[in-house]
C-alpha cells in the first residue's frame, strides 16, 4: 500500500471540509430565511457536497492504486470478534459522551467569546424557536444523513483510506488523524476541543485493531444517539 507524504496527508484531510463549509454558508442562510433550522443547510451540504467530494476522491484513488472498488482502499480489514467489537464501541461511545458533557460549558464560553460576531445561523443549535414540523424534518434528516450516510463515508475516507496510509507519521498517526479530522469540521470551530478529545481514542483503536468497523459503528452510534436525544428533549417542550 502506497503511503502518503505528510503534506498530502494534511491536504487530503482538510480540503473536503472547506467545500462543506462553502456549502453550509450557501445553504444555511436561505434555509433560515424560510423559517427552518440552519442545521438543514448543513445536512444539504452533506448530501450535495460532502459525500460527493469524499466519494470522488476515493474513486480517483481507486483508479490511481488499481483497486477494483473503493472498499478495497480500506487498509483496516481485520475482523475483531463480536464481543470485542461491541466492547470497544460501547466504551468509545460512553467516553465521547462524557467528554461532550464535560466540555459543553467551555464550548459555550468559546462560542460567546470568540465567535459571537459570526451570523446567528452559523452557531445556532437551539431548535425551540421553530415549529414542530420544521424540528421533526430537521431531526429525521439528521438521523438519516448525519447518523448513517456521512459517518460511513467519513470513516471509509478518513480512517480506512487516509489513516492506513499515514505510516510516515509513525506512532503519532492516530493522533494526527484525529486532530486533522476535527479541524476538517470548519463549520464547527467552537467545538474543536470536544472533537479532538472524544475522537482520539476512536482513531487509535481503529489503528491498533486494524478493524474499520470500530470507527464506523462508533461514529454512527454517536451521531444517531445525539440525534435521538435532541429529538426526545424537544418533544418534552
Amino acid at each position: 500500500m502506497k503511503q502518503l507524504s505528510k503534506p498530502r496527508s494534511i491536504l487530503y484531510h482538510l480540503y473536503p471540509g472547506l467545500f462543506i463549509l462553502l456549502g453550509f454558508i450557501l445553504f444555511a442562510p436561505a434555509v433560515a430565511r424560510n423559517n427552518y433550522p440552519p442545521q438543514i443547510g448543513l445536512l444539504l451540504s452533506i448530501i450535495v457536497v460532502a459525500i460527493p467530494v469524499l466519494v470522488s476522491h476515493l474513486l480517483w484513488a481507486k483508479k490511481k492504486e488499481g483497486a477494483e472498488t473503493i472498499m478495497q482502499l480500506n487498509g483496516f480489514t481485520n475482523k475483531l470478534s463480536n464481543g470485542k467489537l461491541a466492547l470497544y464501541v460501547a466504551g468509545l461511545v460512553i467516553f465521547a459522551f462524557v467528554i461532550w458533557g464535560l466540555t459543553e460549558p467551555l464550548n459555550k464560553m468559546i462560542t460567546d467569546k470568540f465567535f459571537s460576531r459570526l451570523p446567528e445561523w452559523f452557531t445556532a443549535q437551539d431548535f425551540s424557536r421553530y415549529d414542530k414540523q420544521a424540528i421533526e424534518l430537521t431531526l429525521i434528516l439528521n438521523l438519516i444523513l448525519n447518523g448513517f450516510l456521512a459517518p460511513f463515508f467519513e470513516e471509509l475516507y478518513f480512517r480506512g483510506y487516509l489513516l492506513s496510509r499515514m505510516k510516515t507519521w509513525g506512532k503519532s498517526a492516530p493522533f494526527v488523524n484525529a486532530v486533522l479530522f476535527s479541524l476538517y469540521h470548519f463549520w464547527q470551530p467552537y467545538i474543536y476541543l470536544t472533537l479532538i478529545l472524544s475522537l482520539l481514542p476512536m482513531a487509535y483503536f481503529v489503528w491498533k485493531t486494524k478493524d474499520i468497523r470500530v470507527g464506523i459503528y462508533t461514529h454512527c452510534l454517536l451521531n444517531v444517539i445525539g440525534a435521538l436525544l435532541s429529538f426526545g428533549l424537544l418533544l418534552k417542550k
